[in-house]
């Protein structure tokens, strides 16, 4: 009788945990990929190099990430370097002299098995120009899948995000700042992915006085309804 009271329990708790396990599972598909389980993402390794020009009378002093093993996500942060240079050397033809220096540093906003990102600032100080120049060339990338994140990808099918976006950076820097500046869709490509967050940058100069690029989130919970 004890054996098959046993039998009994440990069939009633093996049920029991069939249907935990099942109720997991299907919340687990319900919650979508924002919630589901993460892991650490991969090793980011940092590249730096420093550079002189004596024709053009220029110096670059760069760092920027890579992942082994992961091109397409080290290949746009070239493609990117490559891009942020060209801006650069156009930008200075007009101007004579030395001292003109382009630098980079990176920053990782989020770094998980299915996103990382990374924030990459470039900076310009040029004589002749009043204030440094700032550009943004961040990289949003699903390790998992090891292809870039697009901006539009984070948002349901037929979803027109742009428009919304932008009401949302105008309400956030009006608060802040009192200014109503034009968001534009540079802008918005200025995106990293937080935890619970898009970030954006914009320069707000001359309409605020300070130079430096100013971050604005946009949450996740503004935005849960056209999210994926």
């Amino acid at each position: 009788m004890k054996n098959i009271n046993l039998l009994c329990c440990l069939g009633l708790l093996l049920l029991s945990a069939c249907r935990s396990d099942e109720k997991s599972t299907q919340e687990s598909r319900e919650r979508g990929p924002e919630s589901a389980v993460t892991f650490p993402g991969p090793q980011i390794t940092t590249i730096g190099f420093s550079r002189k020009d004596t024709v053009m009378h220029y110096a670059l002093e760069i760092k920027y990430p890579a992942i082994r093993e992961h091109e397409a996500f080290n290949a746009a942060v070239r493609s990117n370097l490559e891009t942020a240079i060209n801006e650069f050397t156009a930008f200075i033809e007009d101007f004579e002299g030395e001292g003109r220096v382009l630098t980079s540093e990176y920053q990782l906003i989020r770094n998980t098995s299915l996103v990382t990102s990374v924030q990459q600032r470039y900076e310009w100080a040029v004589p002749g120009v009043s204030t440094l120049q700032y550009r943004f060339h961040n990289v949003n990338y699903n390790p998992e899948t090891r292809q870039l994140i697009s901006l539009g990808s984070l948002f349901r099918e037929g979803v027109v995000y742009p428009p919304l976006l932008k009401k949302k950076l105008v309400e956030k820097i009006s608060a802040r700042f009192e200014v109503t500046p034009e968001i534009t869709d540079e802008d918005l490509q200025t995106f990293v992915i937080g935890p619970d967050y898009l970030e954006f940058y914009k320069v707000l100069y001359p309409d605020v006085m300070d130079p430096e690029p100013k971050a604005f989130r946009v949450p996740f919970s503004e935005l849960e309804k056209v999210l994926n």
